[in-house]
């Protein structure tokens, strides 16, 4: 497969990189970045989807939707970076727009191929918690970290302009309970700067939110922490499952009983992963693991949650 790959930053370099391995032949198009060995750079967004079979979206975040429109309605398959867009009515349009063409079009949540999450959704699955009744999703990470060999004020994650923000950037944890969980019904959320960072989005994000099942939910996210952490833990009815990311292990809890299951793995399979599902899906013209309407639920979440913030009371997710 032909692979264009737009934006060649972090994350669409490691895209790049990947289909390469894979075998694929790809372009690559950024008005900034460094070449990429192996991929042919080419002048311009149109001239990259033009002779494309399938399309990588790696772009900062504001411009997702604009080259996601672009590449379906030229028919291509296109794999788009989180977050789908920015706003939901973006996501909408590109929701839309895959349903007009035969094309395929996903987004590019890897946390849903890690070993860690793939349990709790097996535990859940098989009921070996019981009935979930709450979960507690966390994340955090100094921005100043993430990318040390740039900038962290000149990137995407620092400018509202770009889609920047802690809610959008670690939309990941957002995903994967609602693909644990379920829809979420309404959402409660504080969102704001709270530290000496020189960015213009908020760095924290603390949300409350109410499952159409029954089952409530707690996430919190931020860009302040000194060491990585991630973590999530599911209360049922029968048992209590957490994991660690940093451990790479999740205990279940019963009674007095405890076992601990290991989830290691290197998270450069997640993104290979990502690829090789979004080419097999294309290949077979079936939904990818992460397809685009899940992009668009994830985002409804994350304007619930900021009309929430601004509102200062809970509100339902529409």
């Amino acid at each position: 497969m032909k692979i264009a790959v737009l934006g060649l930053g972090s994350a669409g370099r490691r895209h790049a990189l990947n289909a390469l391995e894979l075998g694929h032949d790809v372009l690559g198009f950024d008005p900034e970045a460094e070449d990429v060995p192996g991929v042919s750079r080419v002048t311009s967004t149109d001239d990259a989807v033009a002779q494309a079979d399938a399309v990588v979206i790696a772009s900062p975040s504001s411009l997702h939707a604009e080259q996601a429109l672009l590449a379906l309605s030229s028919g291509r398959h296109a794999l788009v970076e989180k977050p789908l867009a920015v706003t939901v009515q973006d996501a909408a349009r590109v929701v839309e727009a895959a349903g007009d063409t035969k094309a395929i079009c996903g987004v590019a949540m890897n946390l849903r191929f890690h070993r860690g999450v793939l349990a709790l959704r097996e535990l859940l699955v098989d009921r070996a918690l019981g009935s979930p009744r709450f979960v507690r999703a966390s994340f955090g990470y100094d921005l100043r970290l993430w990318r040390p060999e740039t900038d962290y004020r000149k990137s995407y994650s620092a400018r509202a302009a770009l889609g920047g923000g802690i809610l959008l950037d670690a939309v990941h944890e957002l995903d994967y309970l609602l693909w644990l969980l379920g829809p979420v019904e309404s959402v409660t959320a504080e969102l704001d700067r709270v530290s000496e960072l020189e960015i213009d989005v908020e760095d924290t994000a603390l949300l409350a939110l109410r499952f159409a099942s029954g089952a409530l939910g707690a996430v919190d996210l931020n860009y302040l922490e000194p060491a990585y952490r991630r973590s999530c833990t599911v209360v049922g009815s029968e048992a209590v499952a957490s994991w660690d990311w940093n451990a790479a292990t999740i205990s279940v809890r019963r009674g007095e009983g405890e076992r601990e299951l290991d989830v290691a793995g290197d998270i450069a399979d997640t993104y290979r992963a990502v690829l090789e599902d979004f080419v097999a899906a294309a290949n077979s013209e079936r939904d990818p693991r992460t397809p685009v309407r899940d992009g668009l639920a994830a985002l409804r979440v994350v304007d619930a949650a900021r009309r929430s913030a601004n509102r200062g009371h809970r509100v339902a997710v529409s």
